[in-house]
């Protein structure tokens, strides 16, 4: 039995060192996988996710609210760049239609006051999970002015004039939003916010003469 002992010894060992190597080289396989794995992940997680969805958007605000002591209507114009479906940076302008009548001219013509403000806009959707409706919030910050311009006009400002006699302000107006997307490009919106403003002091205007809320309605088109 002694001299089959280096027989069976070589059996042995003919058994366990391809096993060993098959072992060994499936765990560097997977060491290999796990830590090619590992690379794609490597960084801190993005705020839009790995792949960012680009949109974009325009469209037509028309808001009840009051100025000056009486009510009257903004219609305004907005576009913004849609990242991820929730984040929107864009800018946005309105114009009060309600003109305010001014002290005539030294030649005696007719003039009014006319309003309007615009500015950078930032916005996020919270989307809410089995409701066709959502809300956005966020706020305009920019500026706008009084301007004194001639009643014969009709409306027509030219904004290279320099004989209008502006008072020009500072303003952020923050907001909230129920939207309902109709279309892929097409959603509604029903918009509450408060103008802020800072700086009005002609004119015998002041702050408390613009500031207010508004209420109001939007359409707007684009890839949402």
């Amino acid at each position: 039995m002694t001299r089959f002992k280096p027989i069976l010894s070589a059996l042995v060992l003919a058994v366990l060192l391809p096993a060993q190597a098959f072992a060994a080289d499936s765990s560097s396989d997977m060491a290999y996988r796990s830590d090619e794995a590992r690379g794609e992940d490597d960084g801190p997680p993005l705020l839009f996710g790995r792949t960012l969805d680009v949109g974009g958007y325009g469209g037509l605000d028309v808001a009840y609210s009051r100025m000056f002591g009486q009510d009257g209507a903004l219609v305004g114009l907005q576009g913004a760049l849609l990242l991820d479906h929730r984040l929107s940076l864009g800018l946005a302008g309105y114009g009060w239609t309600n003109s305010q009548s001014a002290p005539p001219a030294v030649d005696g013509t007719p003039q009014r006051f006319e309003t309007g403000y615009g500015g950078a806009t930032l916005r996020y959707s919270i989307y809410m999970s089995n409701l066709p409706v959502y809300f956005t919030v966020g706020a305009l910050v920019g500026g706008g002015a009084v301007s004194v311009v001639d009643d014969e006009k009709d409306g027509d400002f030219d904004f290279d004039d320099s004989s209008h006699d502006e008072d020009v302000f500072a303003v952020i107006q923050p907001d909230v939003t129920l939207h309902a997307n109709l279309t892929p490009w097409l959603r509604l919106g029903l918009t509450a916010g408060y103008r802020f403003t800072s700086g009005v002091d002609r004119h015998g205007y002041e702050e408390s003469d613009i500031n207010g809320f508004l209420v109001g309605g939007q359409v707007q088109f684009g890839r949402f």
